[in-house]
């Protein structure tokens, strides 16, 4: 198969990704926050997929820890079994119990019972390509790089901080980023 070829089923693949995660935006299906992990699980999937670490960040499985409590796990568990990430890497899930375990990561879910702990999360991670991703609200004014909003029609959606993606040495694609709120 062609370079060109490969090339037009790669962007084809995208395009379609990206309708299929803005029908799931549009349809008017709502989660009540107690049970929008699924949606969530959704969305990390895509961000892996439609946003570019760096060639460093590219080798090896792509990692995904959660820092506190949340069933969000299982959802990514069983995600993980089902699906690849970008490049066809396997997804790891892993639970992240103190900061000295963040380096390993690709994406770190923070949990809103942690969501205090932002600032020694950011000063852990410092320029490391890692995407801090939040569940709850005021996080990304606050430097997180995304982060889960629900709205008052039970909604979910996210809000994006471009800056804070810029100094993870993060890129995201313009149709991901015409979806999300960007905050700053």
């Amino acid at each position: 198969m062609s370079f060109c070829r490969r090339s037009y089923q790669f962007r084809w693949k995208k395009r379609l990704g990206v309708v299929a995660l803005l029908w799931l935006l549009r349809s008017g299906m709502g989660w009540a926050q107690g049970s929008d992990y699924r949606a969530q699980s959704l969305f990390i999937y895509n961000f892996s997929k439609y946003i570019t670490w760096p060639d460093s960040a590219q080798t090896g499985d792509f990692v995904i820890g959660i820092y506190g409590n949340s069933p969000i796990l299982r959802e990514l568990e069983v995600m993980a079994a089902l699906k690849k990430a970008g490049n066809g890497r396997d997804i790891v899930v892993r639970p992240v119990d103190r900061l000295e375990q963040l380096q390993d990561l690709h994406l770190l879910y923070l949990t809103a019972a942690k969501s205090r702990e932002l600032r020694d999360v950011l000063t852990t991670v410092g320029t490391h390509p890692i995407l801090i991703l939040a569940e709850r609200g005021g996080m990304a004014q606050k430097g997180a790089d995304l982060n889960f909003i629900v709205m008052e029609n039970a909604t979910l959606k996210f809000e994006v901080n471009t800056q804070a993606l810029k100094n993870h040495h993060l890129e995201i694609a313009p149709e991901l980023l015409r979806i999300g709120f960007v905050v700053n």
